[in-house]
């Protein structure tokens, strides 16, 4: 899916805002991904009541260029109704939907709060922008949801782009008084041959989710407050993996996950083998301090020292051996491989070469092992830290 075509969806249409409903994120160093990302957030069709956004201290031009989004939306447009009220308060610019203001309720450096009032409905829209150096993900996402007053909470994260009618689907369930958390389809981003291989790897088809095993990520996620205080919140001992640990604790607690597919949040793939081994170590090493899936980085272990051990007796004794791990291979490839046309049928912001689609064939069980290399070292690496 290209950027474009997701963003320029921006028809004219009513629009309402929901003003039981906050939208939280926690952001750190995306001075590049957040005006898309909070373009599309803006482009709903169904507006929260109230959008908290938490940065972690950024050191490039993140919280600036945040700021500015909302501060452009009053320069966007021409606005025909300001209270003599909002007048007086001198930070005043007019637009059609919006009018910022700034007071003392909530802090942005200095104590200032950034207001969008949707003027035809006379419904306020609020925005808090928070800044807290140091902070990691769990702590500003728990920080961005005790300064919410909204009993709906919608999660997402910078680097992802909204479809338009997310807040009104991953909201949707709502209406029955059974539902308490729902999350959503993540969908790729694909603008280079490693990344739809990436995705290849790693991003289900709506058909793979099994409803009942389903544990959302936090960037495609809402939950009822209620659900969020009786777990105690994001761990925030937890650098990677909180989102997950999170889910585990809204299960333990007797909570039922709804799956939405239509709430689709598209999400941008690594786009080099660096940070690829990065992203992965860093998953696996949370996985280790969180005690989750235990089972499967078993099974990883186990596999690495069967094909070590077949490997060996090929080499000793007869290269026969290789033929057991002919439908062990095959096993390894079916999810990636029978992704291929689902990937590489979606559209893409850079001419992708014929070619590419016949390669990655070859390329993604290299890929795949890279990825199960980095989450073994991850995990060891996660369990030594806890012995200490």
């Amino acid at each position: 899916m290209r950027k474009e075509d997701i963003l320029n969806d921006s028809k004219k249409d009513e629009r309402i805002v929901r003003d039981d409903v906050s939208f939280v994120a926690t952001v750190y160093n995306e001075e590049d991904s957040m005006p898309a990302f909070l373009k599309s957030l803006m482009h709903q069709k169904t507006l929260p009541g109230e959008i908290v956004i938490v940065d972690g201290g950024s050191v490039d031009g993140t919280l600036k260029v945040t700021v500015d989004f909302f501060k452009n939306k009053i320069k966007d447009t021409k606005s025909t109704i300001v209270s003599a009220e909002m007048a007086e308060d001198g930070a005043l610019d007019r637009c059609s939907d919006v009018v910022i203001v700034f007071s003392s309720e909530i802090f942005f450096r200095g104590n200032k709060e950034i207001g969008l009032y949707d003027n035809k409905e006379k419904e306020k829209i609020c925005v808090k922008i928070i800044e807290k150096k140091g902070a990691n993900i769990p702590q500003g996402r728990n920080i961005a949801i005790r300064n919410t007053k909204n009993e709906i909470i919608c999660v997402s994260d910078a680097g992802c782009i909204l479809e338009r009618n997310w807040i009104e689907e991953i909201t949707k369930p709502y209406s029955s008084n059974s539902c308490s958390v729902v999350g959503g389809f993540n969908c790729p981003v694909c603008s280079s041959f490693l990344e739809r291989c990436l995705a290849m790897c790693i991003m289900p088809e709506k058909r793979e989710i099994k409803r009942s095993k389903f544990m959302p990520s936090s960037r495609n996620i809402s939950f009822k407050k209620d659900v969020w205080r009786s777990t105690g919140g994001y761990p925030e001992n937890m650098d990677y993996g909180e989102d997950m640990k999170f889910n585990f604790n809204i299960k333990n607690k007797g909570f039922v996950i709804k799956f939405n597919p239509d709430a689709v949040v598209y999400w941008k793939m690594r786009k080099d083998m660096v940070q690829i081994f990065r992203q992965f170590f860093r998953y696996a090493r949370g996985d280790a301090k969180g005690r989750m899936y235990a089972h499967r980085h078993l099974i990883r272990f186990a596999s690495f020292i069967f094909l070590f051990a077949v490997l060996a007796a090929a080499f000793c004794l007869s290269k026969w051996f290789l033929a057991v791990l002919v439908p062990l291979f095959a096993g390894y490839v079916f999810k990636p491989y029978r992704r291929l046309q689902f990937i590489w049928g979606m559209p893409c912001e850079v001419k992708v070469k014929k070619t590419g689609k016949l390669l990655s064939i070859i390329f993604v069980p290299f890929l795949l092992f890279y990825i199960d290399l980095a989450k073994s070292f991850g995990y060891i690496c996660g369990l030594a830290k806890m012995k200490k």
